[in-house]
């Protein structure tokens, strides 16, 4: 074959044009594919805190104030039986943390299994409920439940 034939052949020119523009499609794809899963994910955490509020709401919590999974957890008093031990002023806010690796006894385990099991799919899931500041740890009282998971996208 001569050079100036050579040079007007065709013939593999569209596969050396899909072999210079696959990866970017495929790079493409995937940015949408993660871009999906981190919405998916971010639903999903919403509706998970939504059910555990839920719960917080119609179960409440005797906790008096609690770290789990990091120092201390002060469990439920009584402030009918004794009251000089149960300080719960009304600016004091209320809360309790779970980490994806506690499995320990808790006041508020019942939210965090709540939230736990609304959460189909999503790993390791921290989940904080939080009482504001006004007293109020029972049945029908403000509550805030964050529910936070790390996204670790594709490769």
């Amino acid at each position: 074959m001569t050079r100036r034939l050579f040079a007007r052949d065709e013939s593999a020119q569209s596969l050396v044009e899909f072999a210079l523009i696959l990866p970017v499609i495929l790079l493409i794809i995937t940015g949408v594919f993660d871009v999906a899963r981190a919405a998916w994910q971010e639903n999903t955490l919403a509706y998970a805190a939504r059910e555990g509020t839920r719960y917080a709401i119609v179960h409440g919590s005797g906790a008096v104030e609690e770290t789990v999974g990091v120092s201390a957890v002060v469990y439920p008093c009584n402030p009918t039986v004794d009251p000089v031990g149960c300080p719960s002023p009304p600016n004091t806010t209320i809360s309790c943390t779970s980490t994806p690796t506690y499995t320990g006894p808790s006041s508020c385990a019942g939210v965090f299994s709540a939230v736990r099991n609304s959460a189909v799919g999503v790993p390791n899931i921290t989940v904080a409920v939080k009482w504001p500041p006004s007293g109020c740890i029972d049945r029908n009282c403000q509550v805030q439940v964050d529910a936070s998971a790390p996204f670790i996208p594709l490769p």
